[in-house]
């Protein structure tokens, strides 16, 4: 029996996770070493290679449980009697949560380093920044199409615009505080609703 069909074997994977999503999100890919990393998961570094083979590895499977993620929630969004108003709402709270917890999104922790990334964890992560807009843009267009919602830009902008202003948001929320990120969040259902 190998450690990946015990349950040490999957608690050390999360642990791992865990570890480098926190440090990810503090520090950025590149800010982040493996050796960070097996000192905050509390785990030796034959542990890290054994399910990892590098930290882009690692951070690829972080990615994938964002997709899974976002993937539950498109789902849970597609329910039917929820109002567009209601879904953009929940989409929002995603946000909101991350900065009650004083944390920002895997996608704004690593961008900065979106370029110097393997070729694989780029495609990963473009998935899942495309997969959250199309969410929110089809949101927004199903929100217009029943009068919950105006706006002139095209859905995809529109979805751009909200989503650029809550992974900033989240980020300036550290600095400025929460207020501030509330309001933004407040004048982005102000600009939407009739």
């Amino acid at each position: 029996m190998t450690a990946t069909d015990t349950g040490v074997g999957a608690a050390t994977r999360e642990r791992l996770m865990v570890a480098a999503e926190r440090l990810f999100a503090e520090h950025g890919f590149a800010g982040v070493s493996l050796r960070a990393i097996i000192g905050d998961a509390q785990v030796n570094l034959a542990a890290i290679h054994y399910h990892y083979p590098g930290k882009e590895d690692l951070l690829a499977a972080i990615i994938d449980q964002y997709i899974s993620r976002y993937e539950e929630l498109d789902k849970q969004l597609s329910t039917p009697g929820i109002t567009s108003r209601q879904k953009i709402e929940t989409i929002i709270n995603r946000y909101s949560n991350l900065c009650d917890q004083n944390k920002i999104c895997i996608i704004g922790s690593v961008c900065s380093d979106y370029n110097t990334m393997p070729e694989n964890v780029k495609t990963k992560l473009s998935q899942l920044i495309e997969m959250v807009l199309s969410m929110v843009e089809k949101v927004l267009q199903q929100g217009r199409r029943n009068g919950e919602f105006i706006f002139s830009e095209t859905a995809r902008t529109k979805s751009l615009m909200i989503m650029t202003n809550l992974a900033a948001g989240v980020q300036l929320a550290r600095i400025t505080g929460e207020k501030d990120y509330r309001a933004i969040c407040k004048n982005l259902i102000t600009q939407i609703t009739p």
